[in-house]
């Protein structure tokens, strides 16, 4: 199992889970860059930590499917989300997430590109 399937393993519980959103946040090395999808760049644990934190209390009930592949540089996954946003309201994107990784196996690299949403 990749760092990657780790990350969208962890990220299914993370939103209800301490233990598992703690254990994502240490997936990523300390000076990590995470680029989400149509937002600025956050760096560091600190930053990587409340930017999915925030992520989580405003969706509830997320069940991911992904696939992923070694790349040149690290990890490709493509994916598919459903769940609720804090509204009630339900929704659904896919896309796909390109991890560069380092040599202790955390990510120093993320971006997050979605291709459809609704």
């Amino acid at each position: 199992m990749t760092v990657l399937d780790q990350y969208f393993k962890l990220s299914d519980r993370a939103s209800d889970d301490e233990q598992a959103f703690n254990e994502l946040v240490e997936l990523f090395a300390e000076q990590a860059e995470v680029h989400p999808s149509g937002a600025r760049k956050v760096v560091g644990k600190d930053e990587i930590a409340q930017l999915y934190r925030k992520f989580f209390q405003s969706y509830s009930g997320m069940q991911r499917v992904w696939t992923t592949r070694k790349t040149e540089n690290g990890l490709e996954a493509i994916w598919a989300i459903a769940g609720k946003r804090d509204s009630g309201e339900l929704f659904a994107m896919q896309g796909r997430h390109i991890a560069e990784v380092d040599a202790q196996g955390k990510i120093y690299a993320l971006e997050v590109h979605v291709s459809k949403a609704n």
